[in-house]
């Protein structure tokens, strides 16, 4: 048989149908252009977003870094950064501890010297701007906006004089090899120069200092808690297995350990997995934008190749014409969606950041991913031509009769017929004769309203200020700066009440603090001690200093006592909620239980044991006082189960004893002394009451505040960008949610031309068609809603959960849902009876004999 080339007159027929049907294939194209700019646009956005969320999580902490060394020798320094999954490591000292600048008493500013790589490799990528130089002389310094702020400096200048007091943090302060050894504690004035400033978001009052300086603090790298090696591998993901090949070579030594998150991996898994799911359901949607066009005008279009069939082609001659005016679809709409997508993810979406915030202008706020432009358009042209696909495939196997009869009704079991009463009945029939196309209608709508609840759990879990609540118990902490040194009554019930009596503020927590001598006792606090003394922060010899503790409680400089601490009853029944409310709140406010709260060890054994004490400080300083302990804390160096302790300075080796203001002040009297207030407002972060607050200290110069709104405020230009790109990606997905439907619908009513018309040539009114298309718009759109809330709000918590870095409590911003679910509702009512009046305006007679395209 000779071979007929018939190529060009396939292509021929290809383009006269593609013509024919432009009003159709203009719809496709649409479609064709929702769904690559889905891609490009969610996708481009959402790696912004998620980028913007991780460069955020950084600066909170204030350093990149993946594990850390304690107390580093030279030779454990050399032997890391030669190790091959190491990318770089660097080396950080805290040699000093900044009191006092000028008059003004500081909340203990930490002073650091640090090696060139961990500066510039770990430091400066964790700031969101850094200006000046890193210190090379012995009297300059860099320090944080938070650290200038609590000296009382807003606008800091290059090269201004900073007088501080100091002292150093050094182990020795006898070391034969300095020429002038500066003694451990004891303070020394000495006026900086301002070489540099940054801003990061922990919100820590740290400074940077010149090693010359450093040198002369006599502090050394090695010396306990002190030194760190900073270390950051070339995989950032790594397992308990990594750890332990980096340590194994480090012969580490006496208190020395290797900091690293052992569970990082199995969290990465948990995060890609929620991450992954999600992103399968947007290409499923982008999926589904494409297919349900294609799928509404299946009827038609297999009936139009039959007759092609009819006429001689053959089914391989049907698929090329099938996948021509595919391919043609794909040529014309993915160009458009992938500039549009372009358009809105790397030039709106930037242009609107920085007319928010101009101080961006120089930052890149949307990274242009390539691979996302290539993945769309090849993932694009997959979608249609496996839409394409079926016409050709069914016409295939029908005989040219079949196909020519096709009408594409599901067969489903026999059932008897039942008489329509109404409306609505044929408004339910319509929406479910074809079962499969009401499948892929639903699922379309279904996935892409449950991907946008998901999308929202996600931005509300990484939204800024909810983050803040979560790792923040009130607004704002005064702190009276002179506790365990004057300890002046700076924070008095006359300006207690002043706080109260301010409008704006919900509760306030005064906490008040003393020194607590506690005597040794066995039964009470045996166990605790020796694990105390067998951790890495084993304060000696436990035998020798057992032994003259026993002697004596105040032996060893009191090393053994502790703090009592009295809360509000505000305070005690956020305690008593994290404990599971077992507590009992009558007897703890009449001063017959306590907690206690350890911080180096685990003193669970304390629980239901009555703890002896004195009151140096109290009205009756020689008397024993005794209070049974109800609770006992897990230590936080352990990782336990911690009990919040509001108290911000500790005393020895002894657990914090919380115990009812009223004790504290009853044993107490007038030497009570108030260490820190905590305020929560009526309005989290009110500017106004926040101002009021700080108004009743403004002339007090050794108060310190802890300001939940300041770190909001910090964190503003980064918020900024999470939210701007976290709710595009919202909008998008409610957008497009909205215009797939209006596409659908419109082809739907085409392709349904002709039912209509024979309907009418029955007696049916258009006012009654109308009637019939809004109560099938209402069905898809309730029955999407409802869908979506039974399969789409458990699968946001688990996308929720695996995402959730700061263990947060699951919500859903009920608002913007409920808004776009009643926008939803009235598409659905509004869209159909409009594209009918639109489109179907010819005579009854007229559109019976025309051809539905």
């Amino acid at each position: 048989m000779m071979k007929v080339n018939n190529r060009k007159i396939i292509a021929s027929v290809a383009m006269r149908t593609y013509r024919a049907n432009k009003k159709r294939n203009a719809l496709t194209v649409f479609a064709v252009i929702l769904t690559t700019f889905l891609i490009t646009a969610v996708l481009g956005i959402g790696i912004s977003y998620w980028d913007a969320v991780s460069q955020r999580a950084i600066r909170m902490n204030g350093m990149d870094f993946d594990m850390e060394l304690t107390e580093p020798r030279a030779d454990q320094v050399e032997l890391v950064r030669d190790m091959e999954s190491v990318k770089y490591a660097g080396v950080a000292v805290k040699c000093a501890i900044a009191e006092t600048y000028r008059d003004v008493s500081l909340d203990k500013t930490r002073l650091y010297w640090v090696d060139d790589t961990c500066w510039e490799k770990q430091c400066i990528p964790a700031y969101e701007f850094f200006k000046g130089s890193y210190p090379k002389k012995e009297e300059e310094l860099v320090l944080s906006t938070a650290a200038l702020e609590d000296m009382g400096i807003k606008e800091p200048e290059i090269g201004m004089e900073l007088p501080l007091t100091y002292y150093s943090l050094a182990e020795d302060p006898e070391r034969q090899e300095l020429e002038d050894p500066v003694s451990a504690q004891q303070n020394i004035s000495k006026t900086f120069i301002l070489s540099g400033y940054y801003r990061d978001y922990s919100g820590k009052q740290y400074g940077y200092v010149s090693q010359a300086f450093y040198e002369t603090t006599g502090v050394k790298q090695t010396d306990f808690t002190q030194g760190a090696l900073k270390i950051t591998l070339k995989k950032s993901l790594y397992s308990a297995k990594d750890i332990m090949n980096i340590q194994k070579p480090l012969d580490l030594q006496d208190r020395q350990m290797l900091i690293a998150d052992d569970h990082i991996m199995q969290n990465f898994i948990r995060m890609a997995v929620g991450v992954g799911g999600l992103l399968v359901m947007i290409l499923i949607s982008g999926y589904l934008f494409v297919y349900n066009t294609l799928y509404i005008s299946v009827s038609k279009d297999i009936r139009y190749y039959g007759q092609l069939k009819t006429l001689g082609m053959t089914s391989v001659q049907l698929k090329r014409l099938v996948y021509l005016q595919a391919l043609w679809n794909s040529c014309m709409g993915i160009p458009v969606g992938m500039a549009l997508g372009a358009a809105v993810s790397a030039g709106l979406i930037p242009t609107a950041l920085r007319l928010i915030d101009p101080g961006m202008s120089g930052m890149k706020i949307v990274t242009v991913h390539p691979l996302i432009y290539v993945g769309a358009a090849l993932f694009s042209s997959a979608t249609v031509i496996a839409g394409c696909r079926k016409p050709a495939v069914i016409t295939g196997e029908c005989s040219p009769i079949e196909a020519v009869s096709y009408t594409g009704l599901t067969k489903g079991r026999e059932k008897q017929k039942e008489r329509e009463r109404g409306l609505k009945d044929m408004a339910r029939r319509n929406m479910f004769r074809d079962r499969k196309q009401a499948v892929v209608i639903l699922g379309s709508f279904f996935v892409v309203l449950t991907v946008f609840l998901c999308v929202n759990a996600v931005l509300r879990g990484n939204d800024a200020k909810n983050i803040l609540n979560q790792i923040r118990s009130c607004d704002i902490t005064v702190k009276n700066t002179t506790t365990l040194e004057e300890n002046l009554p700076l924070i008095t019930e006359e300006r207690l009440d002043e706080i109260r009596a301010i409008e704006g503020v919900k509760e306030i927590r005064p906490v008040t603090t003393a020194q607590m001598i506690v005597p040794y006792q066995e039964e009470l606090l045996g166990p605790y001690y020796k694990r105390l003394y067998q951790s890495r922060y084993s304060p000696g010899d436990y035998e020798k200093d057992i032994e003259e503790y026993k002697k004596d409680p105040r032996a060893l400089n009191c090393i053994f006592d502790g703090r009592f601490v009295g809360i509000s009853p505000e305070e005690f029944r956020k305690i008593n909620d994290t404990l599971g409310g077992v507590l009992d709140e009558e007897a703890f406010e009449k001063g017959e239980t306590a907690i206690a709260v350890p911080f180096w060890a685990s003193a669970e054994e304390a629980a239901g044991k009555k703890i002896r004490f004195f009151l140096p400080d109290g009205q009756e300083p020689e008397k024993e006082y005794e209070i049974t302990i109800a609770a006992a804390g897990e230590s936080s160096m352990d990782g336990g189960n911690v009990i919040d302790d509001p108290s911000e300075y500790s005393g020895g080796y002894c657990p914090n004893l919380l115990v009812s203001n009223t004790l504290a002040k009853e044993l107490m009297g007038d030497n009570i002394l108030t260490e820190v207030v905590q305020i929560e407002y009526e309005k989290p972060y009110d500017k106004e009451t926040e101002k009021a607050v700080k108004s009743v200290f403004r002339d007090e110069k050794q108060i310190s505040f802890d300001s939940k709104l300041a770190r909001y405020q910090e964190m503003k230009s980064s918020e900024q960008q999470v939210k701007v790109l976290g709710g595009g990606v919202g909008i998008i997905l409610a957008v497009l949610a909205i215009l797939n439907y209006i596409n659908m619908m419109a082809a739907g009513v085409r392709n349904r031309a002709k039912e209509f018309a024979a309907l009418e040539s029955l007696g049916m009114t258009p006012g009654q068609i109308r009637k019939v298309l809004v109560q099938e718009g209402l069905g898809y759109g309730i029955l999407s809603i409802l869908l979506s809330m039974a399969v789409g709000l458990p699968l946001s918590y688990i996308v929720f959960q695996s995402v959730n870095v700061y263990n947060m409590g699951y919500s859903l911003p009920v608002l913007y849902n409920l808004i776009l679910f009643a926008v939803i509702i009235a598409v659905c009512v509004m869209v159909p009876p409009l594209i009918y009046q639109m489109t179907q305006k010819e005579s009854v007679i007229e559109r019976l004999r025309a051809d539905v395209d």
